[in-house]
């Protein structure tokens, strides 16, 4: 999957992009986000994400001043959130090398093609450097790892098994061990492949991808706050709620409020 970062100083819109966007349709995956660009560029450095979604406008750095901080250590393609005020500021980011901007208020459509021509270039520049590696090392073997690019998939067979684990049993309860012994391998390093190979634990992948999930079906106005929480593995809809605001910001009452008017 590539790694995609969410920079926004205003909570509401960093919330949405993050819930909201069906990554996976682009074979991309969250793995970090943050309010300011002072903060971007240290998680950047960090977690070397091939796609930044930015606002330009935020405290600490711009995200101009912040993709000119890091662009020399990290390789990464660059997507900015605008306004119209600042569209001359677009414009000096598209010069220095940025993908490309979105308006505010932003138009999922919009939104879309641009993150589709930020995969595609990033898929493009792996494949050169695969193709490179190849040349150079005369490793066969390189070609499983072309193809894990390809079709957006973890290219570690054990991880792969285990999320597909999670996602066919969302609304029951299983434990790292479950999977682990589902898939003939220990629990320690069950661990150590989630942390290396996506940066969350087990426990804060599972708990993304079930509220990840919630935040799909919240979308849907028949269904019922405590109904979402049990399809995706909440019997208590209470500590659903609390969980959910934790790590969005937002009720799921709120969310869904939020959708509805966008």
């Amino acid at each position: 999957m590539l790694k995609v970062m969410v920079i926004e100083d205003e909570l509401t819109l960093r919330k949405g992009l993050v819930w909201t966007t069906p990554w996976d349709t682009f074979g991309c995956e969250v793995v970090g986000e943050c309010a300011d660009g002072r903060e971007g560029a240290e998680l950047i450095r960090k977690l070397q994400p091939d796609i930044v979604v930015t606002d330009i406008r935020m405290p600490g750095l711009t995200g101009i001043e912040m993709m000119q901080e890091v662009r020399t250590v990290v390789d990464t393609e660059f997507i900015f959130i605008t306004g119209y005020s600042d569209f001359k500021y677009a414009k000096a980011a598209i010069d220095l090398g940025a993908q490309g901007f979105i308006l505010k208020p932003i138009d999922d459509e919009e939104l879309e093609a641009i993150l589709l021509k930020a995969a595609d270039a990033v898929r493009r520049k792996k494949r050169y450097d695969l193709a490179m590696a190849t040349q150079a090392s005369g490793i066969p073997e390189l070609y499983g790892r072309l193809a894990s690019y390809e079709n957006g998939r973890p290219n570690d067979r054990y991880l792969q098994a285990a999320i597909d684990y999670i996602n066919c049993h969302i609304e029951r309860n299983f434990s790292l061990k479950d999977i682990a012994d589902h898939l003939y391998i220990s629990e320690s390093y069950l661990s150590k492949l989630f942390k290396s190979k996506t940066s969350y634990t087990f426990l804060e992948y599972c708990t993304h991808h079930r509220l990840k999930k919630a935040a799909d079906l919240l979308t849907d106005p028949a269904i019922k706050v405590y109904e979402v929480a049990e399809r995706v593995g909440y019997p208590d809809s209470r500590y659903f709620s609390t969980l959910f605001k934790k790590w969005t910001g937002l009720t799921p009452t709120e969310f869904r409020s939020y959708y509805m008017q966008e």
